[in-house]
């Protein structure tokens, strides 16, 4: 990792403040905010080619599946994010030989973790996907198949992480981005069902899996030593906390498509196992759009988290960048609402009512989750483990509520806003009580 930009005064000759932001985001992720907005672009346009061409009810299906991938991968990708921080973090203090040793088995370890997390995956998947009551044996056997390329794509971005390949993988990502959209245009027009839209993203993540797939001779010997050295006294608990940083995060985002599935967007044909209802389509586009404000405002946070995970205390300037993020992200609720009707036609077509009426509701939702995400970036970034952990445990908490309790859209989204306000009074309330246990 690259040395972090500092945003100080501007001396004369030195680039103004968002070019500092842009390169602070390069050298945070490794590529350009250009490279980040033509993938979502990308992303956006064949969930809207899927909303457009798929049967009654299966876009909400899709999305639901889509949910089951995400979730699978957090613990890879909290791994990785977690070698990745703390050794960005110690390079300044020196040689070290327990940092050098953990530096040198990160790659190793990872990708070994990746491969024993895609073996328990297989047993997981057939547990928790009948919880989901999905309508259709093949939306299980096509949602478990990309995870499982889902996680090799993660392997593949630690394989050119490690190799300083980062350009090659913009290249992958973008075109696995593309063949997204064009093998989903063919696919959904032609048979308009959830598994076409899997398809799609399966075809797509082949591309990605290639650098994972190289082969390279490492005894099991070496790997275990690799695993070895990561049983850091030090690194477990910083380990320990991006995952549940991670998992909360995604839960707060996520939960609702998971579970929409269950809720009220049950089979109405036992026998050809068919969604044929077109509010749970509404509700699943509007959540999508919604989600967005929190997907589009994350390079904010990545600064943030970049610059206050090397302080040892938090400083004024650091925070510059968490009051751009909240007011993005209002400025993005209120935009959204505004625009429920246009941004619902370009994804519906004709038959938009639906999703133009929860879009407001979402919009307020997202903000609250939105203050959620920001909190959790900055535990971790601060390295507040008990309150990374007290978030983790309120994401689980929160998806069991909505699984249990929401059975109607307008009843999700109520619980969603009581839940996750709940979710960050308790989460405020043991930073409090640290804080003022330090105090004289």
């Amino acid at each position: 990792m690259n040395a972090d930009v500092a945003f100080v005064a501007k001396a004369p000759g030195e680039p103004g403040f968002f070019r500092r932001a842009v390169l602070a985001y390069q050298n945070e992720t490794g590529q350009s905010p250009v490279v980040w907005a033509l993938l979502a672009l990308l992303n956006f346009g064949a969930q809207i080619i899927f909303r457009r061409e798929m049967a009654p009810g299966e876009f909400g299906t899709l999305n639901t599946a889509l949910g089951v991938v995400g979730l699978m991968t957090v613990p890879l990708l909290a791994v990785n994010l977690a070698f990745t921080h703390y050794l960005a973090r110690h390079t300044a203090a020196g040689p070290n030989a327990r940092i050098e040793a953990l530096r040198a088995a990160s790659l190793l370890a990872t990708e070994t973790f990746g491969w024993i997390w895609g073996g328990l995956c297989l047993v997981l998947m057939f547990l928790f996907l009948p919880l989901l009551d999905l309508p259709r044996f093949s939306l299980q056997l096509f949602t478990l198949m990309n995870v499982l390329i889902a996680l090799g794509g993660v392997v593949s971005w630690v394989v050119c992480q490690g190799g300083n390949q980062l350009r090659l993988w913009a290249w992958l990502l973008g075109a696995a981005a593309l063949a997204r959209v064009l093998a989903g245009a063919g696919l959904a027009s032609q048979e308009p069902w959830a598994e076409s839209g899997l398809a799609a993203f399966l075809l797509a993540g082949f591309i990605t899996l290639t650098p994972a797939l190289r082969s390279r001779e490492t005894g099991m010997a070496t790997r275990w030593k690799a695993c070895r050295a990561v049983g850091d006294r030090d690194f477990l608990p910083c380990a320990g906390a991006t995952l549940s940083v991670l998992l909360g995060l995604f839960l707060f985002s996520s939960a609702d498509r998971l579970v929409a599935q269950h809720g009220f967007g049950g089979a109405t044909n036992n026998n050809m196992g068919l969604v044929n209802w077109t509010a749970f389509d509404g509700y699943q586009t509007a959540g999508l759009l919604g989600r967005g404000l929190l997907w589009g405002t994350q390079p904010l946070l990545w600064i943030l988290f970049a610059q206050r995970s090397r302080q040892d205390r938090t400083q004024a300037a650091t925070l510059t960048f968490f009051w751009i993020y909240l007011a993005t992200l209002l400025l993005g609720a209120i935009l959204l609402g505004c625009l429920a009707q246009p941004l619902s036609r370009l994804f519906c077509g004709g038959d938009f009512q639906i999703t133009a009426l929860f879009i407001p509701s979402f919009a307020a939702v997202m903000v609250l989750l939105g203050l959620l995400q920001a909190l959790g970036i900055f535990s971790l970034a601060s390295r507040r483990y008990p309150e990374c952990f007290v978030l983790g445990g309120c994401g689980v908490a929160y998806t069991l509520l909505l699984y249990l309790t929401s059975r109607q859209p307008q009843l999700m989204l109520s619980y969603m806003f009581g839940g996750g306000l709940v979710c960050l009074m308790i989460v405020l309330f043991v930073g409090v009580v640290r804080w003022g246990r330090k105090q004289p």
